[in-house]
């Protein structure tokens, strides 16, 4: 009799860490969150940005992470990483060539992103990289 009861009482018990693992949110939804202000149109992978100030979010820290990027509260990108490197030192920091996203720095998190330039061999001559700065708005530690 024992037996059947302690057996009721482990198979309710694992239930209930099943429904509660289910219903539970991740710990940490975002790894990083930024604000950044483009002075002129930038492409960013294959989206076309309008001058202004921008807040973004980083879902992971590894190659395939997602940068959601907002204007205001509207979600106005989607932006696929396809390269990351792993950094230790520097400023948290957007690395621009001809008007497009080259890398996202961010050492608080330890990664860089990299993208490339789409149609990148019509370029006549390599255009000095132009920087702009990132404010962080929320870091959060990544499980790695």
């Amino acid at each position: 009799m024992k037996t059947n009861q302690r057996t009721t009482v482990l198979r309710l018990l694992v239930l209930g860490l099943m429904v509660a693992g289910f219903n539970a949110k991740p710990a940490c939804a975002q790894v990083f969150k930024g604000k950044v202000t483009f002075t002129s149109a930038t492409l960013w992978s294959h989206t076309t940005l309008p001058a202004g100030t921008y807040s973004f979010t980083l879902d992971k820290d590894y190659p395939g992470s997602v940068i959601t990027v907002f204007h205001g509260t509207q979600t106005v990108a989607r932006i696929l990483t396809p390269g990351l490197s792993y950094i230790k030192s520097g400023h948290s920091e957007i690395a621009m060539e001809s008007g497009a996203v080259r890398e996202v720095n961010l050492p608080t998190i330890g990664v860089s992103l990299h993208y490339p330039i789409p149609n990148a061999d019509h370029r006549a001559a390599p255009q000095e990289l132009q920087l702009a700065r990132i404010n962080p708005v929320a870091t959060a530690s990544a499980g790695r």
